[in-house]
């Protein structure tokens, strides 16, 4: 499918807007709800879109803090009955935190968290996200990656040019090259096995060193972003600034394919993810391959799609395997009413089983 007419995808286009919001997350709690949401904090107050959107629905909520040595402590004693996370990504040792004391809440603690830790655990990594992507048979853009330096030394000298070259970590093509010469891609090696490179934008002392990932250079593809939270689906089009789409900001508010929601919906289904953005290139052949996938991601306008200048998401019928257009407003504060819309559904279906459950242990004592 050919690239739609960029002057008319600005045209329709609301403007960009930063809708997170700087609330103080110490406000008492609401007898709105009977769940009481925990919200982990985040080193750059992403966690802050969680406050806003609780404080917009009337849900009760704490902020917690799980950076200190009583983060156990912290969570046990919060009295919260599940909570809502958005890691920190920008410095590998915040992510890292961030990764060990989430896996040590689910598995051991035994705590619900939203999104789930697989989808997390895949955010901002580009290594995690192409060894899950070959391992589920997903198609996506070609990837190899090297821990030996002669081994990528010897890739480098005979792969096909252009090449792309990416980091782990970074978000809006940050830490992303695409390499035309050979000199300088066996220099990016040498650097990557040596002192190491930095991302753009990211802390000078946080240098990747010791591998290096390469990736196939697909020309003349459109780039879709397709988006998951809980059955609320969304898509536009990222469309291209010089050589990337990613970071562009530039959107194309057209109605995605049906083949690009079948394709999201089907991978999400077969994960059992409900908060993904896939972002898929559609090649000029028509094959849809997935770039990169993420559990959370920028989101500064309050909707993620228009059809004909419609805000709206699309749900999915699986009764008549149909789609159907929802026209509304879905994705105020950073697409983070949903997130917590999913939470609240999760922890009232849970209760309602543990209910069942019990009548049911109920009767077999009865009939005894």
């Amino acid at each position: 499918m050919k690239q739609m007419n960029v002057s008319k995808a600005h045209a329709t286009m609301p403007l960009l807007s930063d809708s997170h919001r700087s609330i103080e997350p110490v406000l008492p709690l609401r007898n709105k709800s009977r769940y009481v949401l925990g919200i982990i904090e985040e080193f750059d107050n992403n966690h802050l879109p969680y406050v806003a959107a609780c404080e917009d629905l009337g849900v009760r909520y704490k902020t917690l803090d799980i950076s200190g040595p009583d983060w156990i402590q912290v969570v046990r004693g919060c009295g919260c009955d599940a909570f809502l996370v958005w890691p920190s990504f920008k410095v590998s040792i915040w992510k890292r935190m961030f990764n060990e004391r989430l896996k040590v809440m689910v598995e051991e603690m035994h705590k619900t968290i939203y999104p789930t830790y697989n989808e997390v655990w895949l955010n901002e990594s580009k290594l995690r996200m192409s060894y899950w992507l070959e391992a589920n048979n997903i198609p996506h853009t070609k990837t190899w990656v090297f821990y030996s330096h002669e081994q990528a030394l010897k890739f480098a000298k005979d792969a096909g040019l252009p090449l792309v070259v990416k980091h782990d970590m970074g978000s809006r093509s940050a830490g992303v090259e695409i390499l035309h010469d050979r000199t300088e891609l066996l220099r990016y090696v040498n650097h990557r096995f040596g002192k190491g490179l930095v991302c753009r934008g990211a802390d000078s002392r946080d240098s990747e060193w010791g591998n290096v990932l390469f990736q196939e250079f697909l020309p003349e593809v459109a780039e879709w972003r397709m988006i998951r939270i809980g059955e609320s689906y969304f898509g536009h089009q990222k469309l291209m600034d010089r050589a990337f789409h990613s970071g562009s900001g530039k959107v194309g508010w057209y109605d995605p394919p049906r083949a690009l929601l079948d394709f999201i919906r089907k991978l999400t289904d077969n994960a059992g993810y409900t908060a993904m953005n896939v972002d898929i290139f559609e090649t000029p052949d028509g094959r849809l391959v997935v770039n990169e996938i993420q559990s959370h991601f920028a989101a500064f306008v309050e909707s993620q799609m228009y059809i004909d200048g419609k805000p709206g998401r699309y749900l999915y019928d699986y009764s008549n395997g149909e789609w159907r257009f929802d026209e509304g407003v879905f994705c105020r504060n950073s697409c983070c009413d949903l997130r917590v819309k999913v939470l609240l559904d999760q922890l009232d279906r849970t209760a309602s089983q543990s209910s069942l459950q019990y009548v049911g242990k109920l009767a077999r004592i009865n009939a005894v």
